[in-house]
């Protein structure tokens, strides 16, 4: 009877590693999913310290479930059948459960769709007609001051198996798609804070003269335009007026909003992605510039190319037929400022701002920047004697290359894989100006303000 435990912990592992044998077999051997968009779980070390936490065997499952034989397939099969769920209208506009989001912190809600009413979608200009989020013809107040009460939209109705909000849901009109947004005023007051806490910081580390400056972008949804799909998504104007308005005076604030809206005839977004495109991004540089002082390069003055073939994050979250047929082309404006781009993990790593390796693969946003890294140092040739840091989800990789022609040196840091303290970082190489660059979901989720808390902590 002694031997009992110790019996079934060997009958235990040898069914799990005869089980790991046969996946390894038969299973994917991927690197990456092309479905999902993602990273697949690595063959997990094993150590005896893994073993007694317990880290060994949920890395073991990770492994397990992200390589079982067929995987592919019943990846796809499984999304098509929710594109499928429920009985489309008329109008065959549909709202899918999705954790496609930009925020670091993902959430999955129940399976979901539903029908409205349709309409054009994405910013557009035509018939004189306003963003939903405004009347026609208003213009709105400066951002970072006090903006007039609007008329607030309805809450938005819970699905079948959420709480109180929509999280993370897709929806798709015609050959477009886009996240929905649901605004948490607690990650709106988060944000403001952990800025307002690194602004404090910078003063007394850096210098009182550090400038600090951030710009939140509106995402797609916000400029759904049709009264029935109003009360699907929060204003993102107000949450971004909610978040300038709580931070400290001295950090300078950017109205991206009023610049994209301005230039609603144009594709500012992708249709199956949920970044902007480089010419919404464009827009937004050209309300930093002027907001810090300096006047931007013309966007005529960039060479261009399109890559064309793009399925993004959206078509990857629910296989939509229609966005399948209907896939995005990726403009370039290609810099003209001689540069070089260095990318560190454990060692310097020289990559290319546009890099043109990823125009062959499934996600080609990644051309800008060559995608998401712990932190990357742009050198360039410009006449201007300025260093910046740019403190950046990825809505910042389409941004950075139109900085090029106005600093000497760019600070790239993505604080979802950098793990140094973020003041010291910034000491130590004598930077004094600072941006942060965010999509308005940082109003719907803490994920990405908790990672700049981290960096913050003593």
């Amino acid at each position: 009877m002694r031997y009992g435990p110790l019996l079934q912990v060997g009958l235990f592992l040898t069914f799990l590693y005869a089980g790991l044998g046969v996946m390894l077999a038969f299973g994917g051997s991927d690197a990456v999913s092309d479905t999902e968009n993602r990273a697949l779980a690595p063959l997990p070390l094993w150590s005896i310290g893994k073993l007694r936490s317990g880290e060994y065997f949920r890395d073991l499952e990770n492994y397990w479930a992200d390589h079982v034989a067929f995987r592919g397939a019943l990846v796809s099969a499984g999304k098509r059948l929710t594109s499928w769920y429920g009985v489309a209208g008329k109008d065959d506009v549909i709202l899918i459960a999705s954790d496609a989001n930009n925020t670091g912190s993902g959430a999955i809600a129940a399976q979901t769709d539903e029908t409205v009413s349709p309409a054009a979608t994405g910013p557009t200009a035509e018939s004189g007609t306003a963003p939903a989020s405004m009347g026609a013809g208003a213009t709105p107040p400066p951002v970072g001051t006090p903006a007039p009460a609007p008329v607030p939209a309805p809450a938005p109705t819970p699905v079948s198996g959420e709480k109180e909000r929509i999280v993370g849901k897709v929806l798709i009109v015609g050959d477009r798609a886009m996240n929905l947004f649901a605004h948490d005023p607690n990650a709106g007051t988060a944000y403001a804070d952990v800025v307002n806490r690194f602004a404090d910081e910078a003063a007394r580390r850096l210098g009182p003269d550090t400038s600090v400056t951030v710009l939140l972008a509106p995402t797609a949804a916000e400029w759904a335009q049709a009264s029935a799909k109003r009360p699907l998504s929060d204003s993102q104007r107000q949450a971004i007026e909610d978040i300038y308005n709580r931070l400290r005076p001295r950090v300078r604030t950017v109205d991206a909003w009023t610049a994209l809206r301005d230039h609603g005839g144009q594709e500012l977004y992708f249709r199956t992605d949920h970044h902007w495109t480089a010419t919404g991004a464009y827009y937004a540089y050209a309300a930093f510039a002027g907001a810090a002082g300096m006047t931007p390069v013309a966007l005529e003055r960039y060479e261009t190319e399109s890559v064309p073939g793009f399925l993004g994050s959206l078509y990857s979250a629910t296989l939509s037929p229609r966005l399948r047929q209907n896939p995005d082309s990726v403009k370039l404006y290609k810099p003209f400022v001689s540069h070089e781009y260095t990318v560190h993990y454990s060692g310097p790593l020289r990559m290319n701002v546009l890099d043109m390796s990823h125009a062959s693969k499934t996600n080609k946003y990644r051309i800008f920047l060559s995608g998401d890294r712990p932190w990357g140092l742009i050198k360039t040739d410009s006449a201007h004697d300025r260093r910046i840091a740019v403190v950046k989800d990825s809505y910042g990789n389409a941004f950075v290359p139109f900085l090029l022609p106005h600093y000497k040196e760019i600070y790239v840091i993505d604080p979802r894989q950098f793990h140094i303290p973020l003041t010291d970082f910034l000491a130590e190489r004598r930077i004094a100006e600072v941006l942060f660059l965010n999509d308005a979901e940082v109003s719907m989720y803490r994920g990405f303000t908790d990672q700049i808390d981290k960096l913050l902590r003593k």
